[in-house]
């Protein structure tokens, strides 16, 4: 069992930045990044809270100034959000991947141009820039749609009502493993993983007021992770989570 966060270098008067994510509270996920960046502050002397509210509201407190930072995001993130500015070092690879539930084209990714000829429906979740941007460079615009949320991207997928859903892969994994499916998408066909259309990173992303905290935060993750902090924490948080299901 590791160790809880430090709290040796908290004061009680110490500033306290307050961080969004945009997954549950329970997921593990979040647990891990509420662990690493508690972490990471109480190395630097500031305080951790976490602010829990639904993914769409997470952006617009930390834009607005009643939130500080995210915790995750991936690197394009910020291109969409100019008030947030990306942590240099990253929390973890981020892949992009392609989802299926029929078998009619094969066991790799098509090529684009065979997407485009074949006028497949393709999909994705909205505010990944990166997938937005794939997507609209290499399709024609009718045969792009966004959904809000994994759940909606499975369950149009299962329905036939798009040919391949792109999304993050960890996310659509860990909504599929986690058991946080609806009963109608367990019931249905199970997404299966075509490939990978491109790889990213991941960051946690500060109000630009936070910027002379960036060098800092970003130079203390990366002592973490050469101290094995990050990936003990990730894997914890994850074998809590699963033990906790199967009560």
């Amino acid at each position: 069992m590791l160790q809880p966060p430090s709290a040796g270098h908290q004061a009680s008067d110490a500033q306290i930045l307050r961080f969004t994510f945009s997954r549950r509270l329970e997921d593990p996920r979040t647990q891990w990044l509420i662990a690493v960046y508690r972490e990471v502050l109480s190395r630097l002397s500031l305080g951790f809270q976490f602010v829990d509210v639904p993914p769409a509201r997470a952006t617009l407190l930390v834009e607005s100034g009643q939130a500080d930072g995210e915790l995750g995001r991936t690197w394009g993130y910020g291109d969409l959000h100019p008030n947030l500015l990306r942590v240099p070092e990253p929390n973890n690879e981020v892949q992009f991947a392609a989802y299926v539930t029929s078998n009619r084209l094969g066991d790799n990714v098509p090529a684009w141009g065979r997407i485009r000829a074949l006028g497949l429906v393709c999909e994705h979740r909205h505010g990944i820039q990166e997938l937005s941007e794939l997507l609209a460079r290499h399709l024609n615009p009718m045969q792009i749609s966004k959904v809000i949320t994994i759940e909606q991207g499975i369950r149009r997928l299962q329905l036939a009502r798009t040919d391949i859903y792109f999304d993050v892969r960890e996310g659509v994994e860990d909504y599929l493993a986690f058991g946080d499916a609806s009963a109608a998408a367990r019931a249905g066909p199970k997404p299966r993983l075509l490939g990978i259309v491109q790889t990213t990173t991941g960051h946690a992303y500060l109000h630009r007021r936070h910027a002379p905290r960036l060098a800092a935060i970003s130079q203390t993750l990366r002592e973490l992770k050469q101290e094995g902090f990050v990936e003990r924490y990730r894997l914890q948080m994850v074998e809590q989570y699963l033990a906790s299901k199967r009560r």
